[in-house]
């Protein structure tokens, strides 16, 4: 079954704690995913809107507010156009890339988390293999199978609390984004059965000062 929301797959989830250490796979089906093509679409605005800002400067400056305005609403409009249009066209040739699905492994503790990204030639029955790697892990009996899907991946991101300056938790999509004081985002899709533990637990490992978004 499905989540008709964020297309996550919870049969292919699994959660593995000692008390301090978590461990969380997902397998998110890009198709029907509305996370990353919402983050997309917001990058889009905000990319049409800075070289109409500095058009609508130049001409406040120059005594021409009211051309400006128009100017600059002419030059969003054609921006956004034209990164929408390559938006429809890359994105599900992306989606194709990746064969359709976005398999993640996270590892969190008190410290930090890591989204570590599968190779997309990993196949279910390896993630459920893995599953139960999680397990002899948290029972600190690793196998050599763990090592070498770990060895595997492609990409990481590692994300450190003390570094967390904003937590967006959206519920609604089980997904909770964290923002360090580099700008950068970590995106972590949870299990929707796990996701009210994992986000207490995030919340409990970052600053005390930290912004908390909910949506």
């Amino acid at each position: 079954m499905r989540d008709s929301l964020g297309g996550l797959e919870p049969a292919a989830n699994a959660l593995v704690t000692n008390g301090r250490q978590y461990r969380w796979l997902v397998d998110v089906d890009l198709w029907r995913d509305t996370v990353l093509p919402g983050m997309l679409l917001k990058l889009i605005a905000l990319a049409a809107a800075f070289p109409a800002l500095l058009l609508l400067v130049v001409e406040v400056f120059e005594g021409n507010a009211a051309g400006g305005l128009r100017a600059a609403v002419q030059v969003y409009g054609i921006v956004v156009g034209v990164l929408l249009a390559l938006f429809v066209i890359a994105y599900p040739l992306f989606i194709l890339v990746k064969g359709g699905r976005y398999a993640a492994l996270f590892e969190m503790d008190a410290f930090e988390v890591r989204h570590i990204e599968m190779p997309a030639s990993t196949d279910r029955s390896a993630l459920l293999t893995w599953v139960g790697v999680l397990a002899g892990a948290a029972a600190r009996n690793p196998t050599v199978m763990g090592a070498s899907l770990l060895g595997g991946a492609r990409r990481e991101m590692t994300t450190r609390f003390a570094d967390v300056r904003k937590v967006i938790v959206d519920e609604r999509r089980h997904v909770i984004r964290l923002v360090a004081r580099d700008m950068t985002r970590n995106l972590l899709y949870t299990p929707p059965e796990d996701f009210a533990r994992i986000r207490d637990a995030v919340l409990a490992h970052c600053r005390r000062d930290v912004r908390v978004v909910n949506r």
